[in-house]
């Protein structure tokens, strides 16, 4: 994030007196007074006694994290010693990859800390848009990580609690470990501690058993579980609960998933440093030099701010000599294409630009974040009549009508960037707003957000004459156009469709009308899958594994595309008992959707709203395209379907709508 944008944005805001801190200082040699004042802004981080605002100065417009302690929280003697504890080492430590301490002061409420700004928030959050990562990045980040650690250790630091939310991720794309609240500094090298403190799933086993305490060794044993954790996607000793999280700890008990494929590497030193004897793991050094660090390609100093929200490309790979299929892909891999260099490299030249805007999240469609796990194994009982029914169905090459080829979900600051099978390119801003470049690249329209049950305000101008108030969106879209268009470049499973689209496309010479605009008026995630509702009555269901639906509601047919890119359409009542196995597993899937879309009035009950359609009874005609024999639009379940096959619930049992519908921070 650019820091004059950013702090142009927060300047903006009023100033509430409320929101205005300041900092007084007292200059006794000439008996005066200097204050120094800043606005706080958004929370952007929060622990157990102290909470992290942005903090924007009055006085040069820098931008610093403020971690803001109450002085309520500090009435115990034992407090006040710990929290300066952590500012006495933490402004001791000057290293590229420790998050900066800048200052620290107080006013009659509260203790300020004030710290280098990491903008791209921390391995954590990256994780969970990611779900796990490449080994080349792993690499890379530890790399920095254990820089940091051997800076520490030779002050005779111990951090002690070094896990994904305390490792910051600068605008660099650099590691920062950062929040040194459990941090120690040992007057002698051989001293143990015997505090226990840490993080569960990263605490080490001898602080857990406290009798011969601990030393440096323990941010070893993190370092591991940090390892394990971006690899496979989840920590080592993971469990519902601490004490059985505890015992796996001190049991050492552990183990490799078979779905996910690491390197023998990888594996070795994950096995090297998880050992429960302190004096058995592995030096700084000692992994310095293990292979996999040393992996026979040059393992990158850092790495590009495309890699926040997708995986490295096969075309990055090949610098170090990677073979792509090597390259793990995460769960949301399948978002736009698996080739990109990143969107945010259509920025870098824009970024320190003050038309570049953050559009408002308040009213982003972030999504789903988690459906509920399902069984998706079709009913045995139905196999040999839908393998008989194959026989007699149909399908068709009639390509759909325009649908989604390509996206980027860059919702973490500005919105959905995609591109339509007919060339138009679009973008579905945070801010519910929409703008769609047609086929030419002439003309583009701006969809307002929609208020009510009031039609959609669209607005028309072409790229060379527009108002000054949509040039920030406008630039935005360019951005987009850009980087979509060097994706469209390489060949995609729906080359085939795409042509024959087109083909139909250029054939009509028919002059241009506002009913024809096709545009993505909703857009939806869920674990497996992302959704757009589209302004031409299509439904399209994009899954991780690549596969697509494609629901038309006016022509009345189902475009299923399978892992290979292969393209059938059929009619809806032959769909679901067609007998493509895989084809109806997706459609029950899409039913679930639909379903829960419905159900819960297109609102989630976190605060974020999800998906509002714009118009009951149209999502009533969708959800009956798919197989509804009636939809209840009020508070009661969804009725039956028309298809012979039972409905399979999301779970065994009942599940809560605040479960099913977490809001997704990055709306991916």
């Amino acid at each position: 994030m650019d820091r004059r944008w950013n702090s142009s944005r927060k300047l903006h805001t009023k100033e509430d007196p409320s929101n205005i801190i300041e900092e007084r200082i007292v200059m006794k040699s000439k008996g005066e007074t200097i204050i120094r004042k800043y606005l706080k802004g958004k929370q952007i981080g929060k622990g157990g006694f102290a909470k992290c605002y942005e903090f924007t100065s009055l006085e040069n417009k820098k931008l610093y994290a403020a971690k803001v302690i109450h002085k309520s929280n500090l009435t115990r003697t034992r407090a006040k010693q710990k929290l300066m504890s952590e500012i006495k080492i933490h402004r001791s430590l000057d290293h590229q990859y420790i998050v900066g301490f800048e200052h620290f002061f107080e006013d009659s409420d509260s203790v300020f800390i004030t710290l280098e700004l990491c903008t791209n928030q921390t391995m954590n959050e990256l994780l969970k848009r990611r779900k796990r990562l490449h080994e080349i990045e792993v690499q890379c980040w530890t790399m920095q990580i254990i820089s940091a650690l051997k800076y520490l250790h030779s002050h005779r630091v111990i951090h002690r609690d070094i896990k994904l939310g305390n490792l910051f991720i600068s605008s660099k794309m650099e590691i920062k470990v950062g929040d040194f609240g459990l941090a120690t500094k040992l007057d002698f090298d051989g001293e143990k501690k015997r505090t226990i403190c840490g993080t569960p799933n990263y605490i080490a086993p001898e602080v857990i058993e406290g009798k011969s305490g601990h030393s440096y060794e323990v941010d070893i044993w993190s370092l591991g579980v940090v390892v394990y954790t971006l690899l496979i996607g989840k920590p080592p000793f993971e469990t519902s609960n601490v004490k059985k999280t505890y015992s796996r700890i001190k049991n050492n008990t552990y183990s490799f998933p078979d779905h996910v494929q690491i390197s023998k590497a990888a594996k070795d030193l994950i096995k090297r440093i998880l050992i429960k004897d302190p004096k058995k793991r592995p030096s700084i050094d000692d992994i310095l030099n293990h292979d996999f660090l040393n992996p026979g390609y040059s393992i990158p100093t850092t790495l590009p701010s495309s890699l926040l929200v997708c995986p490295p490309s096969s075309s990055y790979l090949k610098q170090y000599n990677i073979a792509s299929s090597t390259a793990r892909t995460s769960a949301h891999g399948f978002a736009g294409s698996d080739k990109h260099e990143g969107f945010e490299h259509y920025l870098n030249k824009f970024k320190n630009k003050k038309e570049v805007p953050m559009t408002a999240k308040a009213s982003s469609p972030k999504g789903l974040n988690k459906l509920t796990d399902r069984n998706q194994n079709l009913n045995s009982n139905n196999g040999a009549n839908l393998i008989n029914k194959a026989k007699s169905a149909t399908s068709t090459s009639k390509p759909p009508e325009v649908w989604v080829k390509k996206w980027v979900d860059y919702s973490t600051k500005y919105g959905l960037g995609y591109m339509l099978s007919n060339n138009a390119f679009g973008v579905f801003f945070n801010d519910s707003t929409k703008i769609i470049l047609e086929p030419k690249g002439v003309n583009f329209d701006y969809i307002e957000r929609k208020v009510s049950d009031k039609q959609e305000v669209i607005h028309t101008h072409t790229m060379s004459d527009y108002p000054e108030e949509f040039s920030k969106k406008v630039t935005l879209l360019q951005h987009f156009k850009n980087y979509l268009e060097t994706e469209s470049k390489n060949n995609t499973p729906n080359d085939s469709i795409e042509k024959e689209q087109n083909d139909a496309e250029n054939s009509k010479e028919n002059e241009r009308n506002i009913s024809d605009i096709v545009y993505v008026k909703k857009w939806v995630r869920t674990k497996h899958a992302v959704m757009f509702r589209l302004s031409n009555k299509i439904v399209q269901v994009n899954f991780q594994d690549h596969t697509e639906i494609i629901l038309s509601s006016e022509t009345r047919m189902v475009t299923y595309v399978n892992k290979k890119g292969e393209r059938n359409s059929y009619h809806l009542s032959q769909a679901v008992d067609c007998g493509n196995f895989e084809m109806s597993k997706r459609l029950k899937y899409t039913k679930d959707i639909l379903t829960h879309m419905l159900t819960n009035n297109g609102t989630s009950e976190s605060p974020t709203k999800v998906f509002k359609p714009s118009s009951k009874k149209t999502m009533q005609r969708f959800a009956s395209s798919t197989g509804f024999q009636r939809v209840n639009t009020g508070e009661g379940n969804i009725a039956k379907f028309s298809s012979s096959q039972k409905f399979r619930t999301l779970s065994r049992g009942p599940v809560s709508q605040k479960k099913l519908f977490k809001t997704n921070y990055f709306g991916r």
